[in-house]
C-alpha cells in the first residue's frame, strides 16, 4: 500500500518529549508539532543565547507562550514600554534558503510542522495467537489500523508483516476483518469512557501466515 500521501501524522506526547537535544528539537504549540533540527543545524555557525534558550526547550509544550495561530504573544516591557514577544527564540531564523521560508516565522512555517499530538491517548491489546503473548500498547486516537500495525512492527516485532491482523466479533463469537484504513472506532473497538462499568482495552489478534515475503 502506497502511503506516500498519508494524512497528517498524530503523536503522543511521550513521543514528542524524547526529542529534547540540539541534534533532535521538536516542540509542541497548541498540538502542533514542529521539528526545529534543521534549523537549529542551520546556525551551529551563527549561534547567539536565544538558539541557547531554545534548546533548553526541546521536547516542551510551549503553547503558554503563543496564540492559537501560533504568533508569539507578547508583554510590555517594564524597561521601554514597548511589545516584546514572550519567547524569543521566535525571531530567530535559518540563515541559508534552503531550510526557511521566506518571510514565516518558524511557528507559522510548513516547513518544519511534523504533525499533532493525539487529542486523546488509547490502550490497547495486541494478542500473538501463535505465542499466546499479550503487548500492551499506547496508540493514539486517531491512528488508523494501519498506523498501529507500523508502530508495533517498528516497536515490538519486526516480523508483524507476517501475521493477519482480525478482531472479534459478535459477542466476541466470531474473528472478523479489520479496516486498515479506519481507526478503531471505525473498526468497532470502542474505549469504556462512557461505559458504565470498566472494559479491558480493545484487542487486535495476530494469525501467523508463514508469508516471510510480506514481514
Amino acid at each position: 500500500m502506497d502511503r506516500s500521501n498519508k494524512k497528517l501524522r498524530y503523536y503522543l506526547r511521550d513521543e514528542v518529549v524524547i526529542h529534547n537535544k540540539k541534534c533532535d528539537c521538536w516542540v509542541i504549540i497548541h498540538r502542533k508539532v514542529f521539528d526545529l533540527t534543521a534549523l537549529i543545524k542551520d546556525r551551529l555557525d551563527h549561534w547567539n543565547t536565544n538558539m541557547d534558550y531554545l534548546v533548553a526547550h526541546a521536547g516542551k509544550d510551549l503553547s503558554h507562550m503563543f496564540h492559537e495561530n501560533c504568533s508569539p504573544r507578547t508583554e510590555i516591557s517594564s524597561r521601554s514600554g514597548k511589545p516584546r514577544v514572550l519567547f524569543p527564540p521566535i525571531l530567530e531564523v535559518a540563515m541559508s534558503e534552503f531550510v526557511k521560508t521566506p518571510g514565516l516565522i518558524w511557528s507559522q512555517d510548513p516547513c518544519y510542522h511534523v504533525g499533532m499530538t493525539t487529542r486523546r491517548s488509547r490502550l490497547i491489546r495486541i494478542i500473538n495467537a501463535l505465542t499466546a503473548h499479550s503487548q500492551y500498547m499506547t496508540v493514539c486516537d486517531e491512528d488508523t489500523i494501519y498506523d498501529i500495525q507500523q508502530k508495533y512492527k517498528e516497536r515490538y516485532n519486526h516480523h508483524a508483516g507476517s501475521y493477519e491482523w482480525r478482531k472479534f466479533s459478535h459477542g466476541a463469537k466470531m474473528c472478523g476483518q479489520l479496516n486498515l484504513n479506519g481507526t478503531l472506532d471505525e473498526n468497532g473497538l470502542t474505549s469504556d469512557e462512557e461505559s458504565s462499568i470498566e472494559l479491558p482495552p480493545p484487542s487486535l489478534w495476530l494469525y501467523y501466515t508463514d508469508d516471510i515475503t510480506i514481514a
